[in-house]
């Protein structure tokens, strides 16, 4: 039973919410008044962390009301993860507490206060769409001012860039002038200004991405005092999760709207785990952060996560990517009869997908673990390792799920994570099965509040419960008589939708990461729940199909981090997937380091005879020093 929650203790006398103690580090961080930069490695409970800090802020008034506590991720899932927790904590401020993406904020500031924007720098329109620029878009759009250039420079200019790092590395880095009519000097600064003359000022269809988005925000805030002080004194407090990631345009966005203030911010993150360069993270954000910020550090120690042998071997690594680095200490329950970390080599593909198959399902019988205990990851070409492990899978009785399948331009681990899909999912559950699902409906009812714009007040909490119930009745009358055989994906999303008007959905969905459009979302869980109805005898074999959450998940190592997992299984230790290492040995070990660090019990490695690994020898000269055996053939080992 959950202890009573107070709403107003001393800062002396505050306790942590619903966990037993927090360590030395994060007790001293928790009560530091100041700017505060967390060193967070893998499993330290950073999550739960910031949900306990913005527990203490919001409980002993530190943070008093009306004011709010901001907290800014990198991933949709994440921002939304730590709004729930804080929602569990503390209910009863929750809508003090606001959580949202780095882009979302910044595409906040633009909606809002576009109308103070430079006069060179309007908007054309205020119902934009935020293109989704790759590196051949980029290199095609800057090909296109190079041949009628904004200035007599540009073109040579622009001819020596690389599309790659374009966004991050040049536009991102260009603080826009609030009079743009003077071409530039330096080489940087004139393709960006030639980026912006020709796909943006003057321009009728106005092209809009991310760093466009952030680089506007950034403007308005500089520009405006007004806008900074509102700002300032609406979040006194703010927390940024996964720092090491940031570009230099967070970067800078987040100084200008909180630098030189009396906001408390609190940075938390990992270098060991910058895996996001090719995506212009900066080299050093948390040191950089500790001095603009003049924040404190703080090194949290624990691993929650990792078995004692686990933290031990993730520590050789860890060590070769910051020598001073702590020796973490593992919190884990232990179980007994595991070797932590083993290399498997497989004669060819064939055989190793055979083997894991086998070996999963019977591991799975013998421990009575489920299949989403157990995750294989990979550097990249995920589609072509679902299609060599399908048919193994399928045989030995396992269900393997592709998280990298795309669904229009939607990832199927984005799909299922998105605020929408678990509005129309979590309906279609309630529907489906009547009781037992009390967690569910706490949460699709805290959805439907903040679809609608409900305030968190008793009568609203009120109309939301009978709104709900009305629905999942309404539906089940018509899943009744309406059986999957006579359905198409369409007909059943249109009954799901009747939730929530479109425009309160639309506007909820644009609210939650800047870019994603409602309608592409529908359209992807169309396609997903087509598959389902097609596979499906019943409603309840559509859901769990939909779901697939008892599966094991095949994604890449990047798409790994955050998550964990009993075992983990990395296929693919060859120079073909890992490519890229000779290029950025760091980012190559920050990469092995991540892969290695979502294994709660067990990790293995997997190669192949035939497979060239001159390029990566340094990876395996890392398993040697860890003490790992290589089993050839795949010999059991555990």
């Amino acid at each position: 039973m959950k202890r009573p929650i107070p709403t107003t203790v001393s800062t002396e006398d505050w306790r942590p919410v619903e966990i037993a103690d927090l360590e030395d580090a994060a007790w001293r961080a928790m009560r530091h008044v100041g700017c505060a930069s967390i060193s967070a490695g893998p499993g330290s409970g950073k999550t739960e962390f910031l949900a306990q800090r913005a527990a203490f802020l919001l409980q002993t008034g530190t943070c008093p009301t009306p004011q709010k506590v901001l907290a800014i991720s990198f991933k949709r899932e994440s921002a939304a993860n730590l709004r729930r927790r804080v929602s569990r904590r503390v209910p009863d401020q929750v809508r003090r507490f606001h959580s949202m993406t780095f882009d979302a904020f910044a595409k906040g500031i633009v909606d809002h206060f576009h109308a103070l924007l430079p006069r060179p720098w309007a908007l054309s329109t205020l119902d934009y769409e935020v293109a989704l620029l790759g590196k051949k878009e980029v290199r095609a759009l800057l090909a296109g001012i190079s041949r009628k250039p904004p200035s007599p420079r540009s073109s040579s200019v622009l001819q020596n860039l690389d599309p790659g790092f374009f966004l991050p590395e040049v536009l991102g880095r260009w603080p826009l002038p609030i009079d743009p009519s003077v071409a530039p000097v330096e080489d940087a600064d004139l393709a960006a200004w030639s980026w912006w003359s020709t796909n943006y000022r003057g321009q009728d269809q106005q092209l809009l991405d991310f760093t466009m988005i952030n680089r506007l925000a950034e403007l308005i805030v500089r520009s405006s005092p007004q806008v900074r002080r509102a700002i300032r004194v609406t979040y006194p407090f703010v927390f940024v999760d996964e720092f090491q990631d940031t570009t230099d345009a967070q970067m800078t966005l987040l100084k200008t709207v909180f630098g030189d203030s009396s906001t408390h911010v609190t940075a938390v993150g990992d270098r060991k785990q910058r895996i996001m360069k090719f995506a212009g993270a900066l080299d050093a954000a948390m040191e950089r952060f500790e001095t603009e910020f003049d924040a404190s550090r703080f090194e949290l120690i624990s691993n929650f996560r990792s078995s004692p042998d686990l933290v031990s071997a993730q520590h050789h690594v860890a060590s070769v990517l910051d020598p001073d680095v702590a020796i973490a200490v593992s919190k884990a329950r232990v179980e007994e009869g595991h070797t932590a970390v083993a290399l498997w080599n497989f004669n060819d593909h064939t055989s190793q997908a055979d083997y894991l198959a086998r070996w999963i399902a019977e591991d799975i019988s013998a421990s009575g673990r489920a299949a989403s205990d157990y995750a294989i990851i990979a550097r990249q070409f995920i589609g072509k390792w679902y299609e060599e492990f399908e048919q193994a899978f399928s045989e030995a009785g396992v269900d393997l799920r592709n998280d990298d399948a795309k669904y229009e331009s939607i990832t199927l681990q984005d799909l299922l994570k998105h605020d929408l899909t678990r509005l129309l999912l979590g309906v279609l559950k309630l529907a489906v099965f009547s009781r037992g699902l009390p967690d569910v409906w706490t949460d699709i009812a805290e959805l439907i509040g903040r679809v609608r714009g409900s305030d968190l007040d008793v009568s609203s909490e009120r109309a939301t419960s009978e709104h709900l119930r009305s629905v999942t009745q309404d539906l089940r009358a018509w899943l009744h008589a309406n059986p999957p055989s006579t359905v198409d994906g369409e007909t059943l999303v249109d009954q799901l939708l009747q939730v929530a008007t479109e425009g309160e959905l639309s506007s909820f969905v644009r609210g939650q990461q800047a870019g994603d459009q409602f309608m592409e979302l529908v359209r992807a869980f169309i396609t997903r729940v087509t598959e389902a109805i097609d596979a499906g005898d019943d409603w309840e074999s559509v859901v769990r199909t939909f779901e697939s959450a008892d599966a094991v998940s095949l994604m890449t190592f990047h798409r790994s981090k955050g998550l964990e997992y009993h075992t983990v299984i990395a296929v693919g230790l060859d120079d073909e997937q890992w490519w890229s290492y000779q290029y950025g040995p760091e980012e190559g070990i920050s990469t092995f380091f991540v892969g290695l660090s979502r294994a709660a019990h067990r990790m293995v490695f997997c190669t192949t005879k035939d497979a060239r690994v001159m390029k990566i020898r340094e990876l395996f000269a890392l398993l040697k020093k860890m003490g790992v055996v290589e089993h050839d053939h795949a010999s059991r080992g555990f």
